[in-house]
């Protein structure tokens, strides 16, 4: 009997965590959760592919317009946008492709690589600002009009991309927490699946 009894307890228990974990993840509308995360990331193209037209045409009309360092700073402006529109638009029209028919390893591999991608780009960011810094440095001190120019440059670009991709990443970071909450008491290792309980 006294085996019995366990065997039952034991059998209450996994329905109790099958059921808990069904609960769990029938709360999350998965096409809800991507069409948003589509549309922010979309968002995001736009801005980026915004912010690449206005430096081509500020920077187009400033480096024949301007002189000297300034003339270099748009030029390497409108340069360096040229990249930035070809990014936001192979960008856009691939999300607007994306279906949001996904399942929930999908969805939060989607989360995850974008995430890791906007990380890896700040950094490269900071790196650009340092090397305009380098630049413009090296442009005063052997009188160069052209690196104080492209120095300047890509300290602005590269501060802009820097906020432009922390940004994205918070935003993105906190659609794809609402995933790991709802997950919070399950634990996944190898081929077990657990739900931890707080008492």
């Amino acid at each position: 009997m006294h085996v019995i009894q366990k065997l039952f307890l034991a059998a209450c228990l996994i329905f109790f965590i099958s059921s808990t974990a069904a609960a769990q993840l029938s709360n999350i509308d998965l096409e809800e959760v991507n069409e948003k995360r589509i549309a922010i990331n979309s968002t995001g193209m736009l801005v980026l592919g915004g912010w690449a037209l206005s430096n081509l045409a500020v920077g187009g009309i400033g480096m024949t317009q301007t002189s000297g360092s300034t003339k270099y700073f748009h030029q390497m402006n409108a340069a360096w946008n040229s990249i930035n529109l070809a990014i936001a638009g192979f960008g856009y029209y691939g999300l607007r492709n994306q279906s949001a028919d996904m399942s929930l390893s999908e969805t939060l591999r989607e989360f995850h690589n974008f995430e890791k991608i906007l990380l890896f780009n700040a950094g490269l960011d900071v790196g650009y600002m340092a090397i305009g810094g380098y630049l413009w440095e090296r442009g005063i001190r052997t009188n160069d009009k052209r690196l104080i120019g492209y120095g300047q440059s890509m300290i602005l670009q590269g501060g802009f991309l820097f906020v432009f991709d922390a940004v994205l990443y918070f935003i993105s970071r906190s659609e794809s927490s609402y995933l790991v909450k709802a997950l919070d008491g399950l634990q996944f290792s190898g081929n077990t699946v657990s739900v931890r309980f707080s008492f």
